[in-house]
């Protein structure tokens, strides 16, 4: 049977690497090909790799030299180029886990790829700890169909989550936009891709599979003390949501602008670290935001804050 879906695995940690590989074999429908990349990493995963050559259609590179920590989008780009004939990449962390039943789900619903102009499909997330314990249920009213700027909508107001994994996308329309969008340590890089990805088609929600997203304290999501680069990726980020608005079926409002700026604001407060020194950084973000002589929104936390600070 043809095969039209490649599950890529862009590998440099060996920690859960086997987990992922034990859901692969796992998937209730195994009309798939995998493709691991290997970045250079000090972990050799072939013996492992070996042991399952029965058990996956493997095809496996490993790279001369590590580009992950240069650009980790550019690792993904090059990890989607070992890919032959399959018309759909489902790009997989090598320590994030699926649900058993994602390939299955994924081709059920292909056949309405035309009807709807599919170009992304996406599933729901579950946060899990190094344990494989299940943190939280990361559950939404999600839409099965929906257009890039509907999903983005959701996102920015805190009615959705995507990540990288939670993904398949389509290949060519992926190659075509020129692959991955690159920010710094490709934060934001999944969500500007799946709305490059979908524009002019539609995203579709696959809601019975799931990706089970590692909180692991080792990957880039898990690290709290790399606000000022994460800040400088939502300046980057923003400045491509400005610049290609056109992938949009319509010119996103500037409530989209806001709710992006005070997201970057409770990731500071919450989850980065609160930290005076990021002042001016966040300042600019908000310039590209909103217009010249927009004024903060009323209540802003972060701002109130550092208010507060300064008059002590």
């Amino acid at each position: 049977m043809y095969k039209n879906l490649a599950v890529v695995i862009p590998f440099y940690k060996a920690s859960y690497f086997e987990t992922l590989l034990e859901a692969l074999v796992a998937q209730t429908n195994q009309n798939f090909n995998v493709y691991i990349g290997n970045d250079c990493s000090p972990s050799n995963p072939y013996p492992m790799i070996k042991q399952y050559n029965g058990k996956l259609n493997i095809i496996y590179r490993n790279f001369d030299d590590r580009l992950g920590h240069i650009s980790l989008t550019k690792q993904w780009d090059r990890c989607v180029e070992m890919v032959k004939d399959e018309e759909w990449v489902w790009v997989l962390p090598d320590d994030d886990v699926p649900s058993n039943n994602v390939v299955e789900e994924f081709y059920q619903a292909l056949n309405l790829e035309k009807k709807y102009q599919i170009k992304v499909f996406r599933f729901p997330i579950s946060l899990i700890d190094h344990n494989g314990n299940i943190t939280k249920e990361m559950n939404y009213n999600d839409p099965v169909v929906e257009t890039n700027l509907e999903f983005y909508q959701r996102v920015v107001r805190g009615k959705a989550v995507a990540s990288l994994g939670d993904n398949i996308f389509h290949k060519r329309s992926l190659l075509e936009n020129g692959g991955f969008v690159n920010f710094l340590k490709a934060w934001g890089s999944d969500h500007a891709t799946i709305l490059q990805v979908s524009a002019g088609g539609l995203i579709y929600f696959l809601s019975n599979a799931r990706l089970y997203f590692r909180m692991s304290g080792e990957n880039i999501s898990s690290d709290s003390k790399d606000g000022v680069i994460k800040l400088n990726a939502r300046i980057m980020f923003a400045k491509w949501l400005k610049k290609n608005e056109c992938i949009f079926p319509q010119k996103p409002d500037q409530e989209l602008y806001m709710k992006f700026y005070l997201k970057t604001e409770y990731y500071i407060l919450n989850e980065w670290g609160f930290d005076v020194s990021i002042f001016g950084n966040l300042y600019k973000l908000r310039r590209i935001c909103f217009d010249e002589t927009a004024i903060l929104p009323v209540g802003s936390v972060f701002w109130k804050k550092v208010i507060g600070m300064y008059l002590q």
